[in-house]
């Protein structure tokens, strides 16, 4: 009770009690009678409307500063991906368009009149990093066989299919150590066994002395003793000299392409 009675002694209850006159004089009583008072409250409040105001009016414009700041960064973050999108798009199509050019350059220099061709993708080099092998995207259920050549351009031989699997086959290249091939010089017919050379390169070797051999000739396949045509060219070649026994002739053998290079292979399937 005596908290009750301390409560109304105190001055927050009289300027509560003032402000509920001040209201009920305001909208109560005449306007006639009560214009003047209203004048003066509406003068007293005013700055502090306009203060209220201001200040609601700041709290705004720094709600909207930071939803504008949260909005951009998201707008930015989605440029942003967009821009990574197009980016790899454009890769993509970049990609696409390189190996369509290169796969009509390929296709407009075979030689079609001579050979049935199956076109194939790179899909895999030599796991031991001696260029020795490559694996291409072909395979039996496309009618790939064992002893089948691989040629590149309108007819630059590069090896043979040694192995065969559903969907892929195993290409030794002729710069495989193992690698193997009749060859024969076309100005000189010169004939020799074009071997590799651990995968740095190609060999002329196992040439008569009786034949002529000089630097510049052209070296092709000899068409014997295999599933290889003839005619097949292999390369020029480079410094002639004879063999460590001094029985034969050889020479390096300088190769049009390089064989790390090759993004396409065709398949000779058979001579039309």
């Amino acid at each position: 009770m005596s908290a009750h009675k301390g409560f109304l002694k105190t001055r927050f209850f009289f300027i509560i009690i003032l402000f509920c006159v001040m209201f009920g004089i305001i909208f109560f009583v005449p306007s006639s009678v009560v214009r003047p008072i209203r004048i003066m409250f509406v003068t007293i409040i005013t700055p502090v409307q306009r203060v209220v105001a201001s200040f609601t009016f700041e709290i705004q414009n720094v709600y909207q500063f930071f939803s504008s700041i949260s909005e951009l960064k998201s707008e930015n973050e989605r440029l942003q991906k967009e821009r990574l999108d197009l980016l790899a798009e454009n890769a993509r199509y970049l990609s696409v368009m390189k190996d369509n050019d290169d796969l009509r350059k390929e296709i407009g220099l075979l030689p079609r009149s001579r050979f049935s061709l199956k076109a194939s993708m790179i899909i895999g080099y030599d796991a031991s990093g001696s260029g020795g092998f490559l694996l291409i995207d072909k395979g039996s259920t496309d009618g790939i066989r064992n002893g089948m050549p691989a040629i590149v351009g309108s007819g630059i031989f590069v090896g043979k299919i040694v192995e065969v699997f559903p969907q892929s086959s195993r290409i030794m290249l002729l710069s495989n150590r193992e690698s193997l091939m009749s060859g024969i010089t076309l100005d000189t017919d010169a004939k020799g066994i074009i071997k590799g050379e651990y995968g740095l390169g190609l060999l002329f070797d196992m040439v008569p002395q009786t034949d002529v051999l000089k630097a510049g000739s052209t070296v092709v396949t000899s068409g014997l003793g295999g599933d290889v045509p003839s005619g097949l060219l292999v390369g020029t070649l480079q410094s002639p000299h004879l063999s460590s026994d001094k029985l034969f002739q050889q020479a390096s053998i300088l190769s049009p392409i390089r064989f790390d290079d090759i993004h396409y292979i065709f398949v000779i399937q058979d001579v039309l």
